[in-house]
């Protein structure tokens, strides 16, 4: 994600043009302007774009309540959902046990998986070996001892890092797109990112001295989905996004906006 200038974070609060315009409802939701696709960003004329934002728009309309989105960068929506600034979050939030403890999450409207991507002048062999936890396959230690592996801060790959690649030195970064100028300039080995975030990377003229060296092997750590947050113990918010969500699934609206937005299907 790319950083904005600070004025965009001051907490100010746009209306989303959803919902009944007189529903008795509102729900203030959280979300994070800087560029992020296919998930979100806020374009050049100011509108919100992406699957995150389309879903949001749809979400609301079938929970039939107005909602006030709350823009501020991404590592502060959860304390500010904590705080009660806003009933609820969205930002590509993997659902993981750690998470859980903060916060409850809706059920996942997508699955994605995690890349490890480096130079491809760097001709170092990245292997996967059984994790000592028995929870499976994981990046072999070993192939990465020494290295430094950007990662974006407070996210599940960070969090992988410490937990099993500890020979390795993580370098925190406060975006994606962050991680990846620094990669660019050499002043990390790799970035582990999400795939879908790091394809538009990879296939960008930018992009084409680098390549994926290992698909990362599914992980608890690495999460269960991809889902909205709620604050913890909102029961009548997590039931309402829920009815939300399962009714868009139904009438095929998410699978649409996936399409759209994942796999570029008009």
């Amino acid at each position: 994600m790319k950083t904005l200038k600070t004025a965009l974070f001051a907490g100010i609060a746009l209306s989303m043009a959803v919902g009944s315009a007189l529903a008795e409802d509102t729900l203030r939701l959280g979300m994070t302007p800087e560029p992020y696709m296919p998930f979100t960003q806020v374009n050049a004329g100011g509108e919100w774009e992406g699957l995150e934002a389309d879903l949001s728009r749809a979400l609301c309309e079938k929970m039939a309540v107005k909602c006030d989105i709350n823009q501020m960068a991404w590592d502060g929506l959860i304390p500010s959902m904590k705080e009660n600034k806003v009933d609820f979050i969205i930002g590509a939030f993997s659902i993981t046990d750690e998470r859980r403890q903060v916060v409850d999450f809706s059920t996942p409207y997508y699955t994605e998986g995690t890349s490890f991507v480096g130079a491809k002048a760097d001709t170092s062999e990245i292997k996967t070996a059984d994790a000592a936890d028995g929870s499976g396959k994981i990046i072999d230690p070993a192939s990465v001892e020494g290295k430094i592996i950007g990662v974006q801060t407070s996210s599940v790959q960070s969090a992988y890092v410490a937990k099993y690649l500890t020979g390795a030195e993580a370098k925190s970064y406060d975006t994606a797109d962050n991680s990846v100028a620094d990669l660019i300039a050499g002043r990390v080995d790799y970035v582990l990112i999400p795939d879908l975030y790091i394809q538009t990377f990879l296939k960008s003229p930018e992009g084409a001295d680098y390549e994926v060296k290992v698909e990362v092997p599914k992980n608890v750590v690495l999460g269960e989905g991809v889902a909205y947050a709620v604050r913890k113990g909102d029961a009548a918010t997590l039931e309402k996004v829920n009815a939300g969500l399962d009714a868009l699934e139904k009438d095929g609206t998410t699978q649409k906006l996936v399409d759209k937005w994942i796999f570029g299907k008009k």
